[in-house]
């Protein structure tokens, strides 16, 4: 048996406790035990789950990277392997116990290696003890409040040589200046607020992620400003209920505030995750129809189509009152795709309440569907509630996947052509020709282009639909679309334009512009002196104001930056070629 020292333990109770909240920066110093450890070892993560797992798999690898480590992709080279696990579904959290049986080769082959367990399903009461007694292997584990604690607690492991748990149900801090190595150079995960007050019987969040969060705006609008610095093309917004954002601040600030005042940061594209319905108000409307850089895609979870069965759910509207919401929302924006989330199968779910769900899903029209068959989380009310049994929840799954097709191939055929703004996301793994990408309503897009254009934006005229992707060809010269990337990247690019910048000021600065024409006019005078008395005179004259030019502070700033700005464009003149 593993010898265990428990620093923190998890308590759903405790979970639904609300502290005050406090803003902190995360301790960027790493531990000199960790810091020799690391020298020439590698890391692995593993995310299960929605998009703040992704996001927080992004701040463990700038923890990790930041302590020495180097990612490796391939899990048995890995000294140290993270699996970050998913609670929302039972699937999910069964995935993990094969993958920590994975490892037992990486521990049989390296007596140092360390196996983290992290993420919403350690946050569940006892979970942790019993996969340690089962796996003994397991160095660390971790809930999702302890993120910013990796390198610390991992110093703890080496030193004291036995496997930790510290998962605490709520957190009082929000974590400024996290380290964050990001998965993707184009596209990025902001979040803006963490954990869930809405409760909903089914769901496991509220008890895993703690109670409502906000980060302060000025913090999220400098985070995405760099973004844009950095030339990142998108940005998406996560929260487990964006459209609560800002009202445990107090201070008149909210998500219209925010998306707005991110909007205006110049990112190409904004979008969002999660809304809740019955606070998705007008003023949210009004500010995505009214920018053009927030995308006109919108998920929008209904989770049921029936008002008895929604307040089982403890979902805070009836039907018609979602049907009101999403009636507005295509009112003001004629073009907006729609998805949703929808549960079958949820307990006492009737007959009625399931065709409820069917004529909601044809009435609102959406573009494509996430279902699932109810699985019950422990500890969470409607896993006591009458469940409904499999075989009815499959029947009525396989009606409303059927239905769910027919939605997604109508909408997906309005789309065949017209031509569309496409971010491409690479080559497919099937077809190394086959470019794949997002248009701006969500929908997954397959063409024909060379590599080089992964990462670009390219018009794309859409030809056929499958159905759940659509084909079509390249309207323009992919040279073209690359050159056009090339100067969005330079045009956001800090080095080049500082040096713009510079060069700007030189060019209206009236000292150097009156230095400049000294400089002519003396430069006249030396060679009209030449075999005269006093060429000396007017060669030490000229020689002076030369050197008052070139040792000017904005000259001086600008000639600093020429070495590293020409490597930067020969650099673009490679990519160009």
């Amino acid at each position: 048996m593993a010898k265990i020292k428990i620093l923190q333990k998890p308590c759903q109770k405790d979970a639904a406790k609300r502290p005050a909240v406090e803003r902190v920066l995360a301790n960027r110093k790493t531990p000199e035990i960790l810091k020799e450890f690391a020298k020439g070892r590698y890391f692995y993560i593993r995310t299960y789950g929605c998009q703040g797992n992704v996001r927080d798999e992004e701040v463990m690898a700038g923890f990790l990277t930041e302590a020495g480590f180097t990612r490796t992709e391939d899990a048995s080279l890995a000294d140290v392997a993270i699996i970050n696990t998913c609670a929302v579904r039972e699937n999910a959290e069964d995935k993990i116990y094969g993958e920590i049986g994975n490892f037992k080769a990486n521990k049989k082959k390296n007596p140092d290696f360390m196996l983290v367990l992290a993420g919403c399903v350690m946050g569940e009461d006892g979970i942790g003890e019993k996969l340690i007694e089962t796996y003994p292997f397991i160095s660390l584990v971790i809930g999702t409040h302890d993120v910013a604690k990796i390198n610390d607690l991992l110093a703890e492991v080496i030193k004291e040589r036995k496997s930790i748990i510290n998962v605490h149900s709520f957190s009082s801090e929000i974590v400024e200046n996290l380290p964050s190595v990001r998965l993707d150079n184009n596209q990025a995960f902001v979040n803006i607020s963490y954990g869930c007050d809405k409760f909903c019987t089914y769901c496991i969040v509220p008890f895993t992620r703690g109670r409502e969060r906000s980060r302060h705006l000025d913090d999220i609008v400098a985070e995405c400003k760099k973004l844009v610095e950095e030339g990142y093309k998108q940005i998406t917004l996560l929260g487990q209920n964006v459209n609560s954002y800002g009202l445990d601040l107090k201070d008149g600030t909210d998500f219209a505030k925010l998306l707005s005042a991110v909007a205006e940061t110049g990112i190409p594209r904004l979008r969002f995750l999660t809304s809740y319905p019955s606070q998705f108000s007008d003023e949210m409307i009004d500010v995505m129809a009214k920018y053009e850089n927030i995308d006109h895609w919108l998920h929008f979870p209904v989770q049921s189509g029936s008002s008895s069965c929604l307040r089982r759910m403890a979902r805070r509207y009836t039907r018609e009152e979602y049907l009101e919401r999403a009636n507005k929302i295509k009112e003001k924006m004629p073009d907006i795709a729609l998805t949703t989330d929808i549960i079958v199968g949820f307990p006492g779910e009737t007959e009625e309440e399931f065709l409820d769900t069917l004529s909601l899903a044809k009435e609102v029209g959406y573009s494509s569907c996430f279902t699932f068959i109810y699985s019950p989380r422990p500890g969470t009310p409607a896993a006591n509630m009458e469940q409904v049994p499999p075989e009815v929840s499959h029947e009525r799954f396989n009606r409303l996947k059927s239905l769910v097709d027919d939605l997604t191939a109508a909408h997906s055929d309005t789309m065949i052509g017209n031509i569309y703004e496409v971010l491409v996301e690479g080559p497919s793994k099937r077809d190394p020709n086959v470019l794949s990408g997002y248009a701006r309503n969500g929908k997954l897009v397959n063409f024909n282009g060379p590599a080089y254009l992964t990462g670009c934006f390219v018009k794309v005229k859409v030809l056929e639909s499958h159905v759940y992707s659509l084909r079509g060809e390249m309207v323009e010269d992919p040279l073209v679309e690359k050159a056009r990337d090339v100067v969005f990247h330079m045009s956001h690019d800090r080095l080049l334009k500082e040096y713009s910048r510079l060069n700007g000021e030189i060019l209206n600065d009236p000292e150097i512009k009156d230095m400049g024409e000294r400089l002519a006019l003396s430069k006249k005078e030396l060679a009209l002196s030449m075999g005269k008395e006093d060429h000396k005179e007017k060669k030490a004259s000229y020689e002076e104001l030369l050197n008052k030019i070139q040792n000017h502070p904005l000259l001086l700033n600008r000639d600093s930056l020429h070495e590293a700005v020409e490597a930067e464009l020969l650099e673009i003149r490679d990519i160009l070629k």
